[in-house]
Order: C-alpha cells, then structure tokens, then sequence
C-alpha cells in the first residue's frame, strides 16, 4: 500500500481539534475582574446618596454598592486604570471586594450603621429596648 505525503511542510506543535464550542476552554482576556466592562459614563459615583457601601485598596481600586429604587443592588469597581465593571449579581461583586482585599471606605445611610457604645442604653437593655427572653419592659405592659 502506498501512503500519501502532505504537500508542503508538516506542521508542528498543537492542532486544532474539532471540538464545539460549548466544549472549547473560553479565552483569557487578562482581566481579573467578574462585573462587566461599563464604558457608558453614567455610573453612580461612589459619594452618592443611593451607595449602600464604598471599598477600597491600596492598589487603587474602589468598590461601590448601589441600591436602586426597586431595591436591587447593583455593585460597581474602578481598576486602578479608570475602567469601570457593573456586577448585576452583588455575590460576584463581594467576591471581587474581598478577594482584592479592600476595606471598607465609607458609604451606607445612618440607619444602615452600628450604634456607637455611647448610645447604648446604659442600665444594660438591650438597643432594642427588649428584656430579658424578649419580653416587654413594665412600662409596655397593660
């Protein structure tokens, strides 16, 4: 039996495959970041009213979580180059927050904060004004 020679030269290193797309390895782009690419302009700035809480790093990048009128969060980053992502999942965007190590930085309405240990009660109540087992104090009771 006579075998074929390919015309030319015989490639070298890897081959294509033929396999589909859904089972192909999605390319690296070099970003590390989950959110979107936002290149619109029109995000919310980190100083805005609607920022339920800001983050930064000492890398540069700054973190925001938005919360909208329907009260859906939406979480924004700027990298350290200007570009801006848009997480439509806020899980994805804790990730990214706490994988890149930031700290929170501020944001959030006074009624999202934390008593300060001056405003505790001082007869040792609880903030809430419950006692002991939840019940009411005497003054609530009929």
């Amino acid at each position: 039996m006579k075998s074929l020679q390919p015309d030319g030269p015989v490639p070298s290193g890897p081959q294509p495959t033929d396999q589909e797309p859904e089972n192909q390895e999605p390319a690296d782009d070099g970003r590390q970041w989950a959110g979107d690419p936002y290149d619109e302009g029109d995000e919310t700035l980190p100083d805005d009213p609607a920022v339920a809480a800001r983050f930064s790093a000492p890398g540069g990048e700054e973190a925001w979580l938005e919360r909208i009128a329907d009260g859906t969060l939406i979480g924004w980053l700027r990298d350290p180059s200007g570009q801006v992502y848009r997480y439509s999942d806020a899980d994805a965007w804790a990730v990214d927050v706490d994988d890149a190590g930031m700290a929170p930085s501020g944001g959030g309405s006074p009624t999202d904060e934390q008593p300060e240990v001056d405003d505790l009660p001082k007869d040792g109540a609880e903030p809430d004004g419950g006692g002991q087992g939840g019940e009411l104090p005497d003054e609530f009771r009929k």
